[in-house]
């Protein structure tokens, strides 16, 4: 779990860089807001969101996966906003996703190994 989320970051921070930097050629990859000042702002709110995502993923691996349910929203919920808002690059829709994946993965496990959590058969 902590090593989607940890490899989405990475994905996250580099398609902010790799998306600012694409941004210079003749096609202007800028996502939503044209041109360059557009896509540094975009770069930096992908770079940024992919530091507190890497942030939680260790913070999730450290508390242990019993004790971090909070760490799980937090992922999903980063992860969430981080593809709505710098979604359009390949990478970090990718990163998004994998970090959404991690949360709702940790979010998962808690909840079944919770010993007030009992699966029965329904007749």
């Amino acid at each position: 779990m902590t090593f989607l989320a940890a490899f989405g970051g990475i994905l996250i921070i580099l398609g902010g860089i790799l998306g600012f930097l694409l941004s210079f050629g003749p096609e202007r990859f800028g996502g939503v807001y044209n041109g360059v000042a557009g896509a540094l702002l975009l770069g930096l709110i992908a770079v940024v969101f992919g530091l507190v995502i890497l942030a939680y993923s260790g913070y999730t691996h450290i508390r242990g996966a019993n004790h971090s349910l909070s760490g799980g929203i937090i992922l999903v919920v980063l992860g969430a906003v981080t593809w709505i808002v710098v979604g359009g690059w390949l990478l970090v829709a990718v990163g998004s996703f994998l970090a959404v994946l991690a949360g709702l993965v940790l979010i998962a496990q808690i909840i079944l190994s919770d010993p007030r959590f009992e699966l029965t058969a329904t007749t």
